[in-house]
């Protein structure tokens, strides 16, 4: 391509310092959403917008309800070098590029990432939410990480046909494949096998914890101590982690348990997140089984892939029942881990997606 299509990317956290641990080789490029591969496929330049620069600004921002003002207001002074704008989170950084869009202020094409729920107001008749609603629809294409999410979302937005079709691409994230190949398991595994459990506050320890109770296997929880378990007497085959673990060292432990454990809280689990879907692509880009809760917002069955089990029983009792399925001998872990690895170097990986991105940007702009 002889003209470079130029790309800002705005987010709602610092993707400066990915990007800069990227390069020092402590995070995998996934976790920016595909600006290395898109680079690399040399036709595009994908710059990362600075995060904050004025904070007088965002104070402002919290005042007026318009998240992330100062980046806004920066970006609108460099619009004109852009041929489109790129949001991952594009619930939190949108307000002010998309009321001014309303107006005709701003013509930019706008594209974001969708793998939350847009709409969260009780009332859907309030005016915050009709606001809301009429400033999503000022983007140009929404890429979707869950089909299911996409049909929700077409709902909550009130698109029509034309809009379903033109606006909204169904896309697969995955993880960095070269970050992955340097990681092996331990030739000194520990006695007793373990799985591993790692997440915030979508997570329900408690009923993992009374689930492990008397099982001949360890359980790992990492977590916050925002997170902390409530469970103040833990099984003697129960540790928890509270403390800020590096990821390469969480890595670790992912590649030498067997297998990866994902709980979701009952109350969250149909909210219209991809909740897990991480921490699913870690599991499979180091070759592991998972165990998880159901939920239908996520677009890889683990169990038609034959890289897990489904916990549909949200209880102790139900997370029990199906891990001493795991642990059981009748699955064949080994075979789950290879069929896991597998899905990711030929499917579910950051290359992929970023080709998929790559379409719906260059789709996007032969619209303008």
């Amino acid at each position: 391509m002889e003209n470079k299509i130029k790309i800002l990317l705005i987010n709602s956290y610092s993707f400066e310092k990915i990007y800069d641990n990227w390069k020092k080789g402590i995070n995998p490029s996934h976790y920016l959403m595909g600006k290395i591969e898109l680079e690399k496929s040399g036709d595009f330049i994908v710059d990362i917008h600075k995060h904050q620069k004025h904070q007088w600004l965002d104070k402002i921002g919290k005042y007026l309800k318009i998240s992330f003002l100062d980046q806004q207001v920066r970006a609108l002074a460099i619009l004109k070098n852009y041929d489109l704008v790129y949001m991952p989170y594009p619930v939190s950084t949108n307000r002010l590029l998309t009321l001014l869009s309303m107006i005709g202020v701003v013509k930019i094409p706008l594209v974001g990432l969708a793998h939350q729920n847009f709409i969260y107001y009780k009332k859907k008749d309030s005016i915050l939410n009709k606001l809301g609603i009429k400033q999503l629809r000022q983007f140009d294409a929404f890429a979707f990480f869950s089909r299911n999410l996409m049909k929700k979302t077409q709902r909550d937005l009130n698109y029509d046909k034309d809009e379903k079709e033109n606006k909204c691409f169904s896309v697969s994230w995955g993880a960095d494949v070269a970050f992955y190949e340097g990681i092996k398991a331990d030739k000194n595994s520990e006695a007793l096998p373990y799985a591993v459990c790692a997440g915030t506050a979508d997570r329900d320890y408690d009923i993992l914890i009374k689930a492990f109770e008397g099982l001949p296997f360890n359980l790992k929880i990492y977590c916050t101590p925002k997170t902390i378990p409530a469970s103040v007497n833990l099984p003697s085959n129960v540790s928890v982690d509270t403390t800020w673990v590096p990821y390469d060292q969480l890595l670790k432990a992912y590649v030498n348990s067997s297998f990866i454990i994902i709980p979701l809280k009952e109350e969250i689990r149909e909210k219209g997140n991809t909740y897990g879907l991480t921490v699913l692509l870690d599991a499979m880009a180091v070759g592991k089984p998972v165990l998880m809760t159901k939920h239908s917002f996520l677009d890889i069955d683990i169990e038609e892939e034959k890289i897990g089990l489904w916990v549909n029983d949200n209880t102790a009792d139900g997370w029990n029942k199906k891990l001493k399925r795991m642990i059981g001998g009748e699955i064949n872990l080994d075979e789950m881990g290879k069929t896991s690895k597998r899905l990711h170097l030929e499917k579910y990986n950051i290359q992929n997606f970023a080709d998929q991105m790559a379409e719906v940007f260059k789709t996007v702009l032969k619209r303008k």
